[in-house]
């Protein structure tokens, strides 16, 4: 499978999850301002949902990285490089202008000790939040998980490279999805911690190596079936929702590449600019939109009007973003070795 090749597919998992995510907090933020609480965004069938769609963001990090690397060797500076360039430019771009407002001058953070600005410059501070204090501003606890998984992502595709070792890494993955909800020490939850999420990583790299293949149907129905019995069963929602969300990624990805030339252009504008969107969009709505909302007085009529502000205006400003860092982005990113020049 050729390195390059462009998944529209892929552009539909990575923008849906978005758009739950952004609507979850703007409906949370609102509902917690006293503004307007979302019978739906409050239920917890739509928490579920916030839940499966985090599970497809880190399938579509495991494809992604899983197709790109199925044919060809992961080398080191190369790949820190890439992961890099895809990750911090408009990460810090966020990042410095709210630590220095809040942090520098406002004093706020005053008694967390600046060597743990690492922890920011490196994206671990919301993910480490959880066990210490941090200047933690932007990207949650999902994106310090996301690093650490490119971290182990090195060793995981070098044991997808044999059956035997695809039979231990799969056997290990296994191990840790059944057993870990119950063997999570107390007061730390499963779900959130890079253990938790290590397996379906994995089995989106996995899900990376058939991509475009009727065979990809397999797992779907496996993925299916074995999550309705999880939850039938009684089990953790983290067991059924996690095999869920691989079945929901091959509906979503075929469906995404039978688009119409239109939609799956669209798709790819849209979806470049996701990860900006992550970023920004929580800032965007409390520092923001709060604001207009409560001075109009809150009510559905315009929540639902600032629920359209807030998924455009993210889109917007992480398009700005992005063109901002794009020559931090390009300087990081691995240039293409030069051809020999021949000499007749």
């Amino acid at each position: 499978m050729p390195a390059k090749t462009h998944w529209a597919g892929l552009d539909l998992i990575r923008l849906l999850p978005i758009l739950v995510i952004v609507t979850y907090h703007y409906g949370v933020e609102t509902a917690t301002a006293g503004l307007y609480a979302s019978p739906v965004l409050t239920s917890p069938a739509y928490g579920d949902l916030v839940h499966l769609s985090v599970f497809l963001m880190f399938l579509l990090s495991g494809a992604g990285l899983g197709a790109k690397y199925a044919a060809r060797p992961c080398r080191p500076a190369e790949y820190i490089r890439s992961r890099a360039a895809a990750i911090y430019p408009v990460f810090w771009l966020c990042f410095v202008p709210l630590f220095v407002y809040s942090d520098v001058w406002h004093r706020n953070n005053a008694a967390v000790p600046w060597w743990k600005l690492v922890f920011s410059l490196v994206g671990l501070d919301g993910y480490l939040q959880a066990y210490t204090p941090t200047f933690y501003k932007i990207g949650e606890w999902y994106l310090g998980c996301q690093v650490l998984l490119y971290c182990l992502f090195p060793l995981t595709l070098w044991a997808t490279r044999t059956q035997r070792r695809r039979l231990g890494l799969g056997a290990a993955a296994v191990l840790v999805w059944a057993a870990g909800p119950w063997l999570c020490p107390a007061g730390v939850d499963w779900f959130h911690t890079v253990w938790g999420e290590w397996p379906v990583f994995t089995l989106g790299v996995l899900f990376g190596n058939l991509l475009g293949r009727r065979r990809a149907v397999i797992p779907a129905g496996l993925c299916l079936a074995v999550g309705v019995f999880c939850a039938a069963a009684g089990l953790p929602s983290y067991h059924s929702l996690s095999l869920l969300a691989g079945a929901v990624f091959w509906a979503l990805f075929w469906l995404g590449q039978a688009a119409v030339p239109a939609v799956t252009k669209s798709l790819a504008i849209l979806a470049r600019d996701c990860y900006g969107v992550f970023l920004i969009h929580h800032v965007f709505i409390t520092l923001v939109l709060l604001r207009f909302v409560r001075a109009l007085g809150g009510g559905l009529a315009v929540w639902a009007v600032f629920w359209v502000v807030c998924v455009a205006g993210s889109f917007v400003l992480a398009a700005l973003a992005r063109r901002i860092a794009a020559p931090l982005t390009k300087a990081l990113r691995p240039q293409p070795a030069k051809k020999p020049v021949s000499v007749s």
